[in-house]
C-alpha cells in the first residue's frame, strides 16, 4: 500500500427495492419452511390454501367476497383519470397499465411516450424494464423448479452449488433456497451491488459475498439483490442450464410471455421499448442506460403488460393459465406465505405488520384484505409495482419509464382504493412523492466540520494502487486536479471530496437503497 491511509466513504450503495419496505429491520420469522436442523427458527411447516375446486365459477358470480366484472369494468374509466393525473402531476413519460380480475384480461392501456422528444406512443405491448418488479417472477420460475423436483425449496443450496461459499461456514452449509429468496439468509442489505457497479459479472460478484459479515441468519430482514440472485443462479445449476433458459423453459414459454426477457440485449434490440428517463434541470430526459444483467434474477427482467398480465393470472389462479397447470400450485403458494417479518410487530392486532414472502411483499391493508406486491426500481430511470388482491381475484401492474417518484405505487394505491372505498385519496400523489423524496438522502449527511475539519495531505501522499478481497484493486490518482478513484474491471471514476484528515466521500451511482 502506497502513501497515508485513505479512508473513503461510500454514501450510497444498493439496488432496486421494494414499494413497501420501511428499512432493513431486524425481526424473527413467522410461518417459515426452515431446514430441520437449522438454529434461530420455528419448527412450523406454513400451511397452504385448500385445493381449488373441480369446476370454474359461473362467469356471472363474483370472484370472491363481492366484486363483480361489472364493478371492475365501472372503475376503468376512473384508472385512466388517476394515470393522466399522475402523469400530469409528476411529469413521468411513460406509463404502462393492465388490469387482471376473475381470470381475464379487463384492461391494457399504455400512456404518454417512449422517449422524451419522439412522438412514439407507449402501447400495451411495448418492452419495459422492471427492475426489482422480477424478484416474484423470479419465485414463481424457482416454484416451477420445484414443481419440477429439480430441487426443494428448503433443500441447502450448497447440495447442488459447492462455489457458493459465505464468511460462516454453518450459514454456508444450511442456507436454503428459501432463505436466499426471503432476504432471511445474513447477506447485508446491499451486498454485491456496489461490486457490480464497478464492472464484475454475476459469477465475480457471487464469489466476492464470502468476504462480507453477516448478519444473524434466519433472524435479519435485510433486502438483497445477489442473495437472490445466488438462489437463482443455483437454481440454473441444480437444472443443468442457464438461468435465462430456465426462465424460459419453466415459465416464459409455457405462459406465452413471448416479450419476456432475464436477458438485456433482447431489451436493447427490441424496437418497441420505453427508454429510461431521470429528471435533470431541464427536465426528463433519457440519460443513461441499466444494463443488469449480473443480477437477472433480481432485476433483469423486460417485458410487457400484456404478458405480465398472463403472469398475474397464474399467480391468482395457483400458478394455471385457463385450464394449463403451469406452475406447481403448493411450491407457488410458498411464495405468498410469510417467511420473515419486515419490521417489528405493530402494537395491536389492528396494524398487522409487513413480511416477505418468497419475492414478495404480503401485507394486510386497512379493509382487512391480503395484498402481495412488489415495486421496481433504477435510479436510472424505471420505476414499476404489481399488486394483487387474491380473495377478490384482482391484480394491476403498472410499469413506467420515469425515474422513482412513487407513480406506480401512487397508482395502484389510488385504483384499489376506487375499488374498495369508491374514491380515492386527492393527495395520494403528494403522499408518494413526498415519501420517495428523501429516497437517495442528502448529497453529504454528515456533520459539517467547518473549521475544525483537519486538512488533507497533499494529493502526493495519497497515490498509488490499494486492494482488498471484496472490492479488488482500485487506484487512487489526480484527474484535473482532485483526487479520484477508479475501481473495478469497469474502470469506473469516482470523484474524491475532502472531509477530515485521511476521510474522503464519493456519490456512487448505484439503484435504490432499501429503505422504501
Amino acid at each position: 500500500m502506497l502513501g497515508a491511509a485513505l479512508a473513503v466513504v461510500l454514501l450510497a450503495a444498493s439496488c432496486s427495492s421494494d414499494g413497501d419496505d420501511e428499512g432493513g429491520s431486524e425481526a424473527s420469522p413467522t410461518d417459515i419452511a426452515p431446514a430441520s436442523d437449522a438454529p434461530h427458527s420455528t419448527d412450523a411447516a406454513p400451511s397452504t390454501d385448500p385445493a381449488p375446486p373441480d369446476t370454474e365459477p359461473d362467469a356471472d358470480e363474483p370472484a370472491s367476497s363481492g366484486l363483480t366484472k361489472a364493478d371492475v369494468e365501472a372503475s376503468l374509466p376512473e384508472l385512466d383519470n388517476i394515470v393522466e393525473t399522475g402523469m400530469a402531476e409528476t411529469g413521468v413519460p411513460g406509463v404502462a397499465v393492465a388490469v387482471v380480475f376473475d381470470d381475464e384480461v379487463l384492461y391494457a392501456q399504455g400512456y404518454g411516450v417512449r422517449e422524451v422528444g419522439s412522438d412514439d406512443p407507449i402501447e400495451p405491448e411495448t418492452i419495459f424494464q422492471i427492475a426489482s418488479l422480477t424478484k416474484p417472477i423470479s419465485s414463481t420460475i424457482m416454484a416451477g423448479a420445484v414443481g419440477q423436483d429439480i430441487f426443494d425449496w428448503n433443500d441447502p443450496v450448497a447440495v447442488y452449488n459447492p462455489d457458493f461459499v459465505l464468511s460462516d461456514a454453518y450459514v454456508t452449509e444450511n442456507v436454503t433456497f428459501a432463505d436466499l429468496f426471503s432476504h432471511r439468509s445474513g447477506i447485508p442489505a446491499g451486498g454485491g451491488d456496489v461490486l457490480e457497479a464497478i464492472g464484475y459479472d454475476r459469477t465475480e460478484v457471487l464469489r466476492r459475498l464470502r468476504y462480507l459479515e453477516l448478519n444473524p441468519f434466519r433472524d435479519t430482514y435485510a433486502y438483497s439483490n445477489f442473495a437472490m440472485t445466488a438462489g437463482g443462479q443455483s437454481a440454473a445449476i441444480a437444472a443443468g442450464i442457464t438461468w435465462e433458459d430456465l426462465a424460459d423453459e419453466t415459465l416464459f414459454d409455457p405462459a406465452g410471455m413471448t416479450s419476456t426477457s432475464m436477458r438485456y440485449a433482447d431489451y436493447e434490440s427490441a424496437a418497441n421499448r420505453a427508454e429510461l428517463h431521470v429528471m435533470t434541470n431541464e427536465g426528463w430526459e433519457a440519460e443513461f442506460d441499466r444494463m443488469p444483467d449480473a443480477q437477472a434474477p433480481a432485476g433483469g427482467v423486460s417485458s410487457n403488460v400484456i404478458d405480465l398480465a398472463q403472469w398475474i393470472r397464474l399467480q391468482l389462479a395457483e400458478g394455471r393459465i385457463g385450464d394449463e397447470q403451469i406452475i406447481d400450485e403448493e411450491a407457488l403458494d410458498l411464495t405468498h406465505t410469510t417467511m420473515i417479518l419486515r419490521g417489528p410487530p405493530a402494537p395491536t392486532i389492528a396494524n398487522t405488520p409487513p413480511s416477505y414472502g418468497l419475492g414478495w411483499n404480503i401485507q394486510v391493508d386497512a379493509t382487512g384484505a391480503t395484498r402481495w406486491n412488489h415495486s421496481g426500481a433504477f435510479s436510472t430511470g424505471a420505476s414499476t409495482t404489481a399488486k394483487l388482491i387474491p380473495a377478490e381475484g384482482l391484480g394491476i401492474v403498472v410499469l413506467t419509464n420515469g425515474e422513482p417518484v412513487g407513480l406506480p405505487e401512487a397508482i395502484t394505491d389510488a385504483y384499489f382504493d376506487q375499488i374498495q372505498t369508491g374514491s380515492w385519496p386527492d393527495d395520494i400523489f403528494t403522499i408518494w412523492t413526498d415519501r420517495f423524496s428523501g429516497l437517495y438522502g442528502e448529497p453529504n449527511e454528515f456533520e459539517d466540520l467547518g473549521e475544525d475539519a483537519v486538512p488533507a495531505l497533499d494529493n502526493a501522499a495519497y497515490l498509488g494502487n490499494y486492494t482488498n478481497d471484496y472490492v479488488g484493486d482500485i487506484e487512487v490518482t489526480v484527474i484535473d486536479g482532485d483526487l479520484a478513484v477508479v475501481a473495478g474491471p469497469a474502470e469506473v471514476t469516482y470523484v474524491l471530496t475532502h472531509y477530515d484528515a485521511n476521510t474522503f466521500t464519493y456519490i456512487h451511482d448505484p439503484e435504490l437503497p432499501d429503505f422504501l
